[in-house]
């Protein structure tokens, strides 16, 4: 009776083995004639099951058809489109068990498959959490692109994911993960500027003036014809004193860009603000406005550009003055200084209203709102320049326009 029971035990086990085998086979027909819910219920029985859950194969088929009622979810019409909302994950998963069980890669090409098509849609899912501002969950999503894309031998397509797991990073101002993802994306040759220039920022902001240089050096040598590479370079050499290898790089943006009717008057106040700001060369940063507006005198950032350096020196100036004691003052400078900071508050005023009025004329509401904050520092250093040369009247002009703006 005892041994019986053993060939029937050991009998039934080989029948519920051979249907498990048959559930697996008949999932992937139920498959392809479309009949997902019962390819479904069979597939995860045999994930379950202990005959077949070892077997790449099943695993692979658990992957195919999971891709599949994804391929039903964007359908609205398709009565498939709500049999598995979690079919995203659950085709990653059963890929990624089926890629660590098939040694002999015999499943390598329809894994690949279905690895690409979840990295697209975890892209889209964490394309999606970052507009929402949901940006822990958008990084999760984006690594899973990132394993998905990489799994599938098409690490080309990553860079997408990586730019807004870098991005989200940026919403969650974690420095940390925002070199991870950006730098990742300078090894794989990114055009995109915002990457470059973020981390210039960074390093700029730790004042580690070598790692600064080194993304700016990067951007140029994976963007040979972007001319913001070469401003961004130029820019980390003013930082670093190097007054003339800034000006070659200057030099190099101003000629790729030199047959652009739209783009050399722009480029041309880049490397006026480059030299105002940072070096403080303020005949060459005037020269370079001055070029600008001689092709386009109608134009904000040029007017905006001159009348904001202008007025800085005569704040500049204003507050050398102030530091001296007029009653104690044999040499004159303080008069010196406060006539020479009065000359530069008014004029200021002519390059600032300009910048005012080409606000005021403009009919983009995009492109005014662009401009936007840039009018408010216009309207407050007007405010200011107005009454230093007794303009009081326009000063309150300007102030009351700066609260209108602001409300």
């Amino acid at each position: 009776m005892k041994k019986f029971l053993t060939v029937a035990a050991v009998a039934a086990f080989t029948m519920a083995a051979s249907a498990q085998s048959l559930n697996v086979s008949s999932a992937f027909q139920n498959m392809r004639k479309n009949y997902l819910n019962k390819a479904k219920a069979e597939i995860d029985a045999a994930c379950l099951h202990e005959s077949t859950k070892d077997e790449a194969k099943t695993w692979c088929y658990k992957a195919l058809i999971y891709a599949r009622i994804g391929g039903e979810a964007q359908n609205k019409k398709s009565k498939f489109k709500d049999l598995a909302p979690d079919w995203a994950e659950q085709a990653y998963q059963a890929a990624l068990e089926c890629k660590r069980l098939d040694k002999d890669n015999e499943f390598a090409q329809q894994v690949n498959e279905v690895f690409s098509y979840v990295g697209n849609e975890y892209y889209n899912q964490a394309t999606a959490a970052y507009r929402e501002k949901n940006y822990s969950q958008a990084i999760e999503l984006s690594e899973k692109s990132l394993t998905s894309f990489n799994n599938a031998g098409k690490s080309q397509y990553a860079s997408d994911a990586l730019y807004i797991a870098g991005l989200s990073s940026v919403g969650l101002r974690d420095t940390a993960n925002i070199k991870k993802y950006f730098n990742n994306m300078v090894r794989r040759k990114t055009d995109i500027n915002y990457v470059y220039k973020t981390l210039f920022g960074i390093a700029k902001a730790e004042g580690k003036s070598d790692e600064a240089m080194k993304v700016a050096n990067n951007y140029v040598k994976n963007c040979k014809n972007d001319y913001q590479a070469y401003i961004l370079s130029a820019e980390g050499y003013l930082l670093d004193k190097n007054i003339e290898k800034g000006k070659e790089q200057i030099a190099s943006a101003l000629n790729l860009t030199k047959d652009s009717a739209n783009l050399y008057p722009l480029v041309l106040v880049l490397a006026g603000g480059l030299l105002d700001e940072s070096a403080g060369d303020y005949d060459g940063a005037e020269s370079y406005y001055q070029q600008s507006l001689a092709i386009n005198p109608d134009q904000f950032e040029a007017n905006y550009g001159m009348g904001k350096m202008i007025y800085n020196r005569a704040v500049d100036k204003n507050n050398a003055a102030n530091a001296i004691d007029p009653f104690n003052d044999e040499s004159g400078l303080y008069d010196k200084l406060s006539a020479e900071s009065k000359d530069l508050f008014r004029q200021s005023i002519e390059y600032l209203v300009k910048s005012v009025n080409f606000y005021d004329a403009l009919t983009d509401e995009n492109r005014k709102g662009a401009l936007r904050a840039n009018l408010g520092n216009s309207l407050t250093a007007l405010a200011n320049a107005y009454a230093r040369v007794d303009m009081l009247n326009e000063a309150e002009a300007a102030k009351a326009r700066l609260q209108q703006l602001a409300n």
